[in-house]
């Protein structure tokens, strides 16, 4: 008998064995949980087709799919294991399925039976890149499966309460509130049974959890029951956990803890004996966790007997479930992922920047081989309900799209930490890279004391990369600062909000002195918990070349950064300006070119690039580089901006004016200080002098605009002007201040005994003064 499980991922068994061999082939699978999931109907081979074959031709299509079942067919060991003509189903005399069982015992009103059933989502962790409708199929499967088994949870959790059953009351919502996160009546529901148990402070934590969870996930307030709630059991007395009084169908004394490895209630027969013994031989072979199981691990695939490149993708994770509530988790692990894994030396990793690219563009592994040139790509998946984590991930050769390696892990949510470390660790073994000098250490991150403290530094580095403006930054700090809030000692977090703080001030979204300030504070609290923090060094090294103008302090923690993780692409780009801000072109330029090979999809990497060159007075490659960084981000302002100053030095006139003006449509007062400098170059000195007064006129000029106002003055030639702006902004230590000596928008002012002693103050006397 062959069984098919597709609650909480994927997976087929054969008397009592998993099939291996099924387990790389995604759409055998994909085939298989469809059929199963459709019943005794099945589903229509056209269906199939546009299912799992949306991009090829309906003769190729068909072809493919007679192909599978006949592969399938063979490989299950019977011509009968798949039925129909124009539609397809499973036989149910050899073919049984998790879902199909889960639906029999809800037709019978088996509760328990259906819950047990119920180890996770249908298909969770599973997905097909570019198949939109399998997707969108799967997704309605889904929903409506867990929407049954929180049904049958509920019913048990009621018929619990009912009975006084304290301990199976507290599993059967604790697995409702997994299954719906959102529900007010789960919540409630689980917060009356932890504190049956004595658990009130951690009723009182699911229900701050379960808020934040609903103000993410739909932008509203929650059931304000919940927080009643909360508030009650807060401004109660402490509670003990029971242990000589039993409620009614207690069949064992109360315990004041849980082995993490115990199913809950619901789980299949078989014990803590059984999952002991499931970890020890490295596979599942039962029918199933449930969800709230903890601490476990299944899937095991075997180690690759084809050793690939030493390089690889990490593909964001998926996050399938919670909605928006939860993407920072998902991008949080992905990222931490390539952080550790970027820091090995003997291993290439793709920047983070690329990888998000390549997975918008629907890119199969040979795709991505040939796109990135790689040899491996990591893809999977993150879900969390509530207090509970499950990430599945998977290890594709990019050349034979061959799985080398797949795992999944069930844990609480403050394990995230010990997730990637493992995942880390699994990919190391997988690729047979031997660990020597510094990368030894790459895994040592210390996870913070709170999980919450955790999650807010999730949240704040999601909101960090995805939100650029000021108010993402102001959201990004706050995160930031609550985790410290929680944890003082948690030096991530320390770094994140310097980062977040200096960007602040650089954008001019903030005062450039006190959150400076603030940022240099954070890098060196950063720095005081962990001196071998990279992104800490780097922190600090940016707030000390861009405000305080201390070049080789500046040079010397990047340096240090770089050495701690040659991966951390990030810190690559600040350290390129400060070194051409120099005039070191040579040494800028090779900062980037490293940045490009690990994220050659990366739009500020080649704009970057474009402002070196053009501090060098090469325009014509300027112009190059900033036109590749447009192709990638068309609404890239910063790169548009140096677009036109490259125009203005080929004498294209009308282009510069065309490539500023599409600069200042973008980001408004900064870059229209720009515009106003080249009217004045191509002159058109009145429409310069319009745009001028406009912004000194403005009561939101930011300090940011000082030395970019400076600049079209010295274009007008009214020089005190220029120089009043220079000075002022110096004072303020407003952003792009550091390259002045290297823009040759000031050459005007070169022969005044000011400019001399402008870069004296700013340690720049050996400045360019062409």
């Amino acid at each position: 008998m062959i069984q098919l499980y597709t609650f909480g991922g994927c997976r087929v068994v054969q008397d009592g064995s998993r099939l291996d061999a099924l387990s790389g082939q995604r759409k055998a699978l994909a085939l298989l949980a469809l059929l199963a999931a459709a019943g005794e109907p099945g589903i229509g081979r056209d269906l199939l087709l546009a299912c799992l074959w949306p991009e090829s031709s309906e003769e190729r299509a068909r072809t493919s799919l007679k192909q599978l079942v006949h592969s399938l067919r063979q490989q299950l060991g019977s011509p009968d294991i798949l039925l129909g003509t124009a539609e397809l189903r499973l036989n149910p005399e050899l073919v049984s399925s998790d879902v199909a069982e889960f639906r029999h015992a809800l037709a019978r009103a088996d509760w328990a039976a259906a819950a047990a059933l119920y180890a996770g989502p249908f298909l969770e962790g599973f997905y097909l890149r570019g198949a939109d409708d399998f997707e969108r199929r799967v997704a309605d499967e889904r929903a409506a499966l867990a929407r049954e088994a929180a049904r049958a949870l509920e019913t048990l959790a009621d018929d619990a309460d009912r009975r006084g059953d304290r301990r199976a009351a507290l599993e059967w919502w604790r697995r409702l509130a997994y299954v719906e996160p959102l529900s007010a009546r789960a919540a409630i529901g689980l917060m009356h049974a932890l504190d049956a148990v004595g658990e009130r402070a951690a009723a009182v934590r699911h229900a701050q959890t379960h808020e934040l969870l609903v103000r993410e996930a739909v932008g509203a307030d929650p059931d304000p029951a919940v927080a009643a709630l909360a508030t009650r059991f807060q401004r109660m007395a402490p509670v003990a956990a029971p242990s000589a009084e039993r409620g009614a169908g207690d069949s064992e004394p109360e315990e004041t803890g849980r082995d993490a490895a115990e199913p809950p209630a619901g789980s299949p027969p078989g014990g803590r004996r059984a999952v002991r013994s499931a970890l020890v031989i490295g596979a599942l072979v039962m029918l199933g966790l449930a969800v709230a199981v903890g601490g476990l691990r299944w899937g095991g695939e075997r180690a690759p007997s084809v050793i690939p490149s030493r390089s690889l993708v990490v593909l964001p994770f998926v996050n399938t479930g919670g909605g928006a509530a939860n993407e920072h988790f998902s991008s949080g692990l992905t990222d931490e992922l390539i952080g550790a894994l970027g820091r090995i030396r003997e291993l290439r990793v793709v920047g983070r920047t690329s990888a998000y690219a390549a997975q918008r563009r629907g890119l199969d592994a040979p795709g991505l081989a040939r796109a990135l040139d790689v040899g491996s790509v990591l893809e999977g998946s993150v879900r969390r309900d509530g207090e509970r984590l499950k990430v599945s991930a998977q290890l594709v050769d990019a050349t034979s799209d061959r799985v080398l390696w797949a795992e999944s892990y069930d844990r609480e949510l403050r394990d995230v930490f010990a997730v990637q470390e493992e995942i880390a660790r699994a990919i190391v073994t997988a690729l047979r890279v031997e660990l020597v000098g510094p990368s030894r250490a790459v895994f040592a991150a210390r996870a913070p004391a709170d999980p919450l403290a955790s999650e807010l530094y999730l949240r704040g580095k999601y909101v960090f990369a995805t939100h650029l403006g000021r108010d993402g930054m102001m959201q990004a700090a706050s995160y930031f600062e609550q985790a410290i809030a929680r944890d003082s000692t948690y030096a991530s977090a320390w770094a994140g909000l310097s980062d977040a703080r200096a960007r602040l001030a650089i954008f001019g979204y903030g005062r450039s002195h006190e959150e400076f300030a603030l940022a240099k504070a954070a890098a060196r609290r950063a720095l005081a918990l962990d001196s071998t923090l990279a992104a800490a060094h780097a922190a600090l090294a940016h707030v000390l070349f861009v405000y305080d103008f201390e070049w080789d302090a500046a040079e010397h923690a990047f340096r240090r950064a770089l050495e701690l993780d040659p991966g951390y692409t990030f810190a690559r780009l600040p350290f390129a300006i400060c070194l051409a801000s120099r005039e070191r072109f040579g040494e800028a330029l090779a900062q980037l070119d490293t940045a490009r090979a690990a994220d050659p999809l990366a739009p500020v990497i080649p704009n970057v690039r474009g402002r070196v060159l053009l501090s060098a007075g090469q325009p014509d490659s300027a112009i190059r580089s900033l036109r590749e960084a447009l192709s990638l981000n068309p609404q890239l302002d910063l790169a548009w901006q140096q677009l036109g100053h490259a125009y203005l030095q080929k004498g294209l006139r009308d282009e510069a004016i065309s490539a500023l003006r599409r600069a200042a449509t973008l980001s408004g007062a900064r870059d229209s200080a720009h515009l106003a400098y080249a009217y004045a170059v191509v002159g058109r000195p009145d429409e310069a002098r319009r745009v001028l007064g406009t912004l000194v006129g403005s009561p939101e000029r930011a300090t940011v605009l000082s030395a970019h106002l400076a600049m079209a003055y010295a274009a007008l030639g009214e020089i005190d002007e220029a120089f009043r702006w220079l000075d002022r902004g110096y004072q303020e230590r407003g952003s792009f201040m550091a390259g002045v000596n290297v823009t040759s928008a000031y050459t005007p002012l070169h022969g005044d005994p000011r400019w001399r002693a402008l870069l004296v103050r700013m340690g720049l006397q050996g400045g360019a003064t062409r």
